[in-house]
């Protein structure tokens, strides 16, 4: 009975073999049916990348073109854009209480020290900025006097300045050189109007 099933087997075994190359067979058979359908659509979208490869070529350097001519513009103003001198103002004695006001990037006290563009604004001897129009207003100085403010050059990033407090201190970045002295000036006089308002028995209390 034992030789019976050791015959058995050699062809049981090759019978299944033969299954398995028939099914591997009929697999990549259909695969190829099935791919070959699909050879117009693959023609077709090579056509188009070959197509798209060219316009990006083409808009890349119609980038590159008007990029050297915004350097090219910006070459009397060392290299920084010019702004209007309404946006660089700053008024001490302004009826709303805002000496000057505008976007600035904000280092993040975390330990990430990631930058976040908010809206600043200098009133009522404090810098505050707000994330959205509409949010409240956050107090980064409560009171300039207590506070100097310093161009900061050995940093990351240009046109950086930064306020100091007793208790922190807080790194902002201006668009341009241009904004950058103009907010340390707003700021300086700010903390010399504060002075003239409320002179030292407020600052020594």
């Amino acid at each position: 009975q034992i030789n019976v099933l050791q015959a058995k087997k050699k062809f049981e075994i090759l019978d299944a073999m033969l299954s398995f190359m028939h099914a591997q067979y009929t697999f990549f058979q259909q695969g190829y049916s099935l791919l070959h359908e699909l050879d117009p659509y693959m023609k077709k979208l090579a056509t188009e990348l070959d197509q798209l490869v060219i316009d990006s070529a083409v808009e890349k350097r119609e980038m590159e073109h008007k990029h050297a001519l915004i350097q090219q513009r910006s070459l009397p103003c060392f290299q920084d854009f010019s702004y209007d001198d309404s946006k660089v103002e700053f008024n001490v004695d302004a009826p709303n209480g805002v000496v000057m006001e505008g976007y600035l990037f904000k280092r993040a006290s975390n330990a990430f020290k990631t930058w976040n563009r908010r809206w600043f604004s200098i009133q009522n001897s404090q810098l505050v900025y707000q994330k959205k129009l509409k949010d409240v207003l956050t107090v980064v100085v409560e009171d300039l006097r207590l506070c100097t403010v310093k161009p900061c050059e050995d940093i990351e990033r240009r046109f950086c300045f930064e306020v100091v407090s007793p208790t922190k201190s807080c790194m902002l970045q201006a668009d341009s050189e241009k904004l950058r002295q103009a907010w340390i000036q707003a700021v300086q006089a700010s903390i010399a109007s504060a002075y003239r308002e409320s002179p030292d028995s407020y600052y020594i209390e």
